[in-house]
């Protein structure tokens, strides 16, 4: 029989969310943070050397290479840790799981294997992580493949988001902190980014597929209006 005592002691929301295999992490916030934003700059200064050296991409293709690169990161590495462990990672002590302890406090759902965030990281680890490396190639390359999987990948995550959001604000955020950090910068701000950037990128990949249809499809209208 599971220790109801032990079950509730947790510092998540709802407090009668039942987590009877959690165990306390072990670092410190400031650790996970510290770990990992140097992960991601480390990610970052590799790709933009990489990048740098070609000299043949403006500044805003550099940007967005670098942009999927980092999606590509976080989706496969971070968010397909939890895919794969999303059973067991509340009683784990590995640093992924650590942090994603640390993330929990500002939506429970992530250590409860709650099934909506469990498909939504899946599809993301899975999918996307693999598209956005994808896509970044395409941009590097300069790949007339590049507008179409920025456009998809951007789709997908802004629609993952959008939901991920929805699903619990409709609800009234019960599995949310009130702590304003947690949040408001864990939940709100950092999701954010897969708001805003995504909708940006739509818009402009858009645009460059809407003016090459249109240059493709002005000739041929021209020679039919001739032979008319």
């Amino acid at each position: 029989m599971v220790n109801l005592t032990a079950a509730l002691t947790h510092p998540y929301h709802p407090a009668a969310l039942s987590l009877p295999h959690y165990t306390a992490p072990q670092l410190t916030r400031t650790h996970i943070l510290a770990v990992f934003f140097s992960a991601v700059f480390v990610v970052l200064g590799v790709a933009y050397q990489s990048i740098a050296a070609t000299r043949r991409h403006t500044t805003p293709r550099r940007l967005l290479f670098l942009w999927f690169i980092t999606c590509g990161f976080i989706h496969s590495v971070v968010e397909g840790y939890f895919a794969y462990n999303h059973k067991a990672i509340a009683g784990q002590d590995a640093f992924l799981a650590e942090m994603w302890k640390e993330y929990a406090l500002s939506d429970s759902r992530y250590m409860s294997a709650d099934p909506f965030v469990v498909v939504m990281e899946s599809v993301t680890a899975y999918t996307w992580g693999p598209l956005s490396f994808l896509t970044a190639y395409t941009i590097y390359t300069n790949s007339p493949l590049s507008p179409l999987l920025e456009f998809l990948v951007s789709t997908g995550q802004l629609y993952g988001d959008v939901l991920y959001y929805l699903t619990t604000l409709i609800e009234g955020a019960p599995h949310c902190s009130q702590d304003p950090f947690h949040f408001w910068f864990y939940f709100v701000f950092l999701n954010a980014f897969w708001i805003v950037i995504p909708a940006c990128v739509m818009f402009a990949s858009g645009a460059r597929m809407v003016r090459a249809v249109s240059r493709a499809e002005t000739p041929a209208a021209g020679v039919q209006k001739k032979i008319m």
